[in-house]
């Protein structure tokens, strides 16, 4: 805990120095520079990240429709556990928020959380219900993807059929369950391919810059890069601790955790903090932590590096909650982690001032 508090220390001081002035640092990297950050960070973590999303979404497909061939205890314990790796696999990546994700919404489509008004479990009751009364066989194909609601498409609308505690009830009631649970774990798997495919078309938006191009220049192509880097802290901080954890351990609400039906809502934060300390940090040529040290900031840049760690370090300690309720000395715990990560969120945000990058609109103030 003491490295943790001088940590802190010394991160608020650097924050200080960095507000009363202006003339410490270079200027900032050279356009050479971002540019080798673009390839590196696309290269080193976007592209393999995706690479490995596609590949377990693609294994998801196969346990699933594997445990609706044959269904038996290991073949769902089977299925359950590749979801969670997939699920893990997504959230190494989750904090990209641009690119071929976005095309046709496919970021909501993937994961369609917070779903503040629980319409996942209110449209998948519908269909099931729908699929019931029908006389027809449902047919779950591309047709009915594309007019169906984001909330039934994705990892969060799989979790709920597949971590359903009446599930057998469910797959000897209602004939439509296995094949609406197939064809989201396929939608899915072409989704995550897709994305990987079209990346390969993206990388051109990073060889050409000017008026015709996407960006301008690479600074600003590397601008979008860091807002994956820096405005997930917050929202991570916020959505995924601050809400399901309550302002007191007597008003936890853990069913608003991100994961909790799958019991993976702590192991996200890992997975999280994680990738977004290799983004930081650990692609090799020009990461943004090599960049800061070049622009003149060493200090802030080894105390954010140090702050990952540290949280990293946190959340070995952390467990999922049992029954969906703390104890008082875990609700602390997560509390610690809560407040890392808002200290952790101001430095990174210092940490434009010397490579003189604007962020500007945050994505989540509209939220």
């Amino acid at each position: 805990m003491n490295i943790v508090l001088s940590i802190n220390k010394a991160a608020s001081s650097t924050v200080l120095c960095l507000l009363l002035s202006t003339q410490l640092y270079a200027q900032g990297p050279s356009a050479a520079r971002w540019q080798a950050f673009n390839q590196s960070a696309i290269a080193e973590h976007i592209v393999p990240k995706y690479r490995q999303l596609a590949a377990q979404s693609s294994l998801l497909t196969q346990s699933i429709a594997g445990f609706c061939a044959q269904r038996s205890d290991e073949s769902l314990l089977a299925a359950k556990t590749q979801f969670k790796q997939t699920q893990q696999a997504w959230q190494k990546i989750q904090h990209i928020q641009f690119g071929p994700v976005t095309m046709l919404m496919r970021n909501f489509s993937l994961q369609y959380w917070p779903d503040k008004k629980n319409l996942g479990s209110r449209q998948l009751n519908a269909l099931l219900k729908d699929a019931l009364q029908s006389d027809t066989s449902k047919r779950y194909d591309s047709s009915f993807f594309i007019k169906a609601s984001v909330a039934v498409k994705g990892y969060p609308a799989l979790e709920r059929m597949l971590f359903e505690q009446k599930l057998i009830d469910q797959l000897n009631s209602n004939p439509s369950y296995c094949p609406l649970m197939q064809a989201i774990a396929a939608h899915i798997g072409e989704n995550t391919q897709a994305i990987v495919s079209e990346w390969k078309l993206e990388l051109e938006n990073y060889r050409e810059y000017g008026e015709e191009s996407n960006y301008q220049s690479s600074m600003e192509a590397a601008t979008e890069i860091l807002k994956a880097l820096v405005e997930p802290v917050e929202a991570i901080s916020d959505a995924k601790i601050a809400v399901p954890l309550g302002s007191e351990l007597q008003k936890m609400r853990w069913r608003k955790s991100e994961s909790w039906r799958s019991g993976q809502s702590i192991e996200n934060l890992r997975s999280n903090v994680a990738a977004l300390q290799h983004l930081y940090s650990g692609i090799e040529v020009a990461s943004a932590r090599a960049l800061l040290i070049e622009s003149g900031a060493t200090e802030l840049a080894e105390i954010i590096d140090q702050q990952f760690s540290v949280l990293l370090l946190q959340l070995q300690g952390v467990t999922e909650p049992s029954n969906m309720q703390y104890q008082q000395q875990q609700f602390n715990q997560l509390l610690q982690v809560q407040q890392q990560l808002k200290r952790l969120s101001d430095n990174l945000l210092a940490a434009m001032k010397p490579l003189q990058i604007n962020l500007g609109f945050n994505r989540r103030d509209g939220d």
